[in-house]
């Protein structure tokens, strides 16, 4: 007799060892828990530095980064958008090797050198009433008696530190000076920016021009401390400690008329 239907029924719904293999296989993939999604990438350099930036150098703003071509024939470059002084502060949009691109303060994008930028982040605006003297160190142990503060040097400081503070001083590196010489106040800075500007002018060869920025410093903050200063420094008046004759021709008080006095070291009292 031939086998009846119900056996050959139940050989047809037996699994082969292959097809529950692949059944297993495919129920592991459905329980798995999803891989997970790739960490994203971190954000270019130009992008997290973002930021605004202080001019620590007098800069012209180019129309594209690079220094402009000096060989004999070369196309003359383009005039720069503008010239940015020491302590402008400039918003940053890129970086591109050694150059950054920036926003100046009336909108105008161009290109400076990125070594020329410091981040505004915790920055502080100040200057000294007063000449300071600086230090190599947060120790005073550590002054160095060849550089000094004048009084309106414009301060960008960076940080405290017990009696000192760091500051960027515009002449060499960072420096360091006693923390109760640092003035803070708007009225101050503000006249230390307008002297920062004369001064430029006057080592440019634009005495006149300086004058007119001293003019506008008296005007604008006519009691502020640093009027005199800056005023001596451009000749107007004399220095605090001139003789009466005023100064004479080439800078140099002359007071009235005296007997040839001995300027040597004094010695030893003779009995």
């Amino acid at each position: 007799m031939r086998p009846g239907p119900p056996a050959r029924r139940a050989r047809r719904g037996s699994l082969g060892p292959c097809a529950a293999a692949l059944l297993l296989t495919a129920f592991a993939a459905c329980t798995r828990s999803p891989a997970p999604a790739p960490a994203p990438s971190p954000p270019a350099a130009a992008a997290s530095a973002a930021g605004d930036r202080y001019v620590t150098a007098a800069s012209a703003l180019r129309r594209e980064p690079g220094e402009p071509p000096r060989a004999k024939g070369a196309k003359p470059p383009a005039a720069p958008l503008a010239l940015l002084l020491r302590g402008e502060r400039v918003t940053f949009l890129e970086a591109r090797g050694d150059w950054s691109r920036v926003r100046a303060s009336d909108g105008a994008e161009g290109w400076l050198r990125s070594q020329v930028l410091l981040p505004a982040d915790g920055v502080a605006e100040a200057t000294v009433l007063s000449q300071a003297w600086a230090f190599d160190r947060p120790d005073l142990l550590a002054v160095n008696v060849k550089r000094k503060l004048e009084p309106g040097t414009l301060l960008l400081v960076l940080k405290s530190r017990e009696l000192f503070s760091e500051v960027e001083a515009g002449q060499g590196p960072t420096a360091w000076v006693l923390s109760d010489r640092v003035v803070a106040n708007p009225e101050d800075v503000q006249a230390a920016k307008l002297v920062e500007k004369a001064r430029w002018l006057s080592r440019n060869g634009r005495p006149d021009e300086a004058r007119e920025v001293l003019a506008v410093l008296r005007t604008r903050l006519p009691g502020s401390p640093l009027v005199p200063v800056l005023a001596v420094e451009l000749g107007e008046m004399p220095p605090p400690d001139a003789p009466l004759g005023g100064p004479a021709e080439g800078g140099a008080p002359q007071g009235p008329a005296s007997p040839a006095r001995d300027t040597s070291p004094p010695g030893p009292t003779s009995r």
